[in-house]
């Protein structure tokens, strides 16, 4: 067993819903509601889930870009949730996010080298504008860019070469992880194999380890070692990538994976229809979440909320159809 290189325990985000003139808090968003999660240095975790799932707001409390409301983060073992920035500063050097839009995630006012370098300024790891020069036109080179590119600025390249330039300036401080939050959704199609071909390699490179979001299974089956499932704020299934796509136990991973398109014409595959609309997670269902929309649904999902039980080994599921019989 690898070692556990972040954890996640318990973890709530609650976003307060205020109405009224003196902004009365009359509810809560609950967009993440008790996670618990590990993940071990060198895999590549997917996490996948329809929009408002909260997989993104997980992962920015993962870095601590965002303060959860309870729950506790915690990195090579050490506690990292409710410190002060200073003290999370060498923790972000070797924790890295590469955002969803390559054309939002770059200041257009800062040219490529500037933008690949100010990571080292932060965390002042290179002493010189020379080092850190030769620093930036290396990572280009790594991510499939010429280094002439240094003096250029972001509306010069298109939404793929972006992309690689966000992760060139991930990779500026050598981090262990990297979170891709929805990394190649912004790209054409025939782009996005290229970037995912391109990050694979580079977790070979550099050792790295990968926090992957996305809502689309099939980019998620292509990059990851394992995969969470996640549904209204919840890990509803967790398992490696075989076992979840061949052994898939929840209904709704049942239903994201009918939705994948086949390109094998031998295989018949019924594609699974849910019905109903995702709850709003201000006011998600008594019991199982997904039991509005489950086609398995009885009497006891509708009044009692099922825990993320360990089936078979590393096959983790939270629903009432496994875990009766793992009791």
């Amino acid at each position: 067993m690898k070692d556990v290189l972040i954890e996640a325990k318990d973890i709530q985000m609650y976003f307060p819903i205020k109405q009224g003139v003196i902004k009365r808090t009359v509810g809560h968003i609950k967009a993440v509601d008790g996670i618990s999660l590990k993940i071990y240095e060198g895999e590549s975790l997917g996490i996948v889930g329809e929009s408002g799932s909260g997989k993104s707001t997980l992962g920015r409390i993962l870095l601590q870009l965002q303060n959860q409301t309870n729950g506790d983060v915690f990195y090579k073992g050490e506690k990292i949730s409710g410190i002060s920035n200073r003290k999370l500063r060498p923790f972000r050097r070797d924790m890295q996010m590469v955002f969803q839009d390559p054309y939002a995630s770059l200041n257009p006012r800062m040219s490529i080298g500037e933008l690949i370098e100010e990571p080292l300024l932060v965390h002042k790891t290179v002493a010189t504008k020379a080092e850190r020069k030769k620093r930036a036109e290396e990572l280009l080179e790594t991510v499939g860019l010429p280094k002439q590119s240094y003096d250029k600025y972001p509306h010069e390249f298109s939404g793929g070469q972006r992309q690689r330039i966000g992760i060139a300036r991930a990779l500026s401080t050598k981090p262990s992880l990297i979170i891709g939050d929805e990394p190649v959704s912004a790209l054409d199609v025939s782009i996005q194999s290229q970037v995912l071909n391109l990050m694979k390699d580079l977790q070979d490179e550099f050792k790295l380890t990968y926090i992957f979001i996305a809502h689309d299974l099939s980019v998620v089956k292509h990059i990851s070692t394992r995969v969470a499932v996640m549904y209204l704020g919840r890990i509803v299934e967790v398992a490696t990538k075989k076992d979840l796509y061949e052994g898939k136990l929840h209904p709704y991973t049942e239903a994201l994976i009918s939705a994948v398109p086949s390109t094998d014409v031998t295989q018949k595959k019924q594609k699974i229809t849910l019905t109903g609309e995702l709850p709003s997670p201000a006011n998600p269902p008594v019991g199982c979440a997904f039991h509005t929309r489950c086609p398995h649904v009885h009497d006891r999902c509708k009044q009692e909320r099922p825990d993320l039980v360990e089936y078979k080994p590393e096959h983790f599921v939270a629903c009432h159809l496994y875990t009766e019989k793992s009791e």
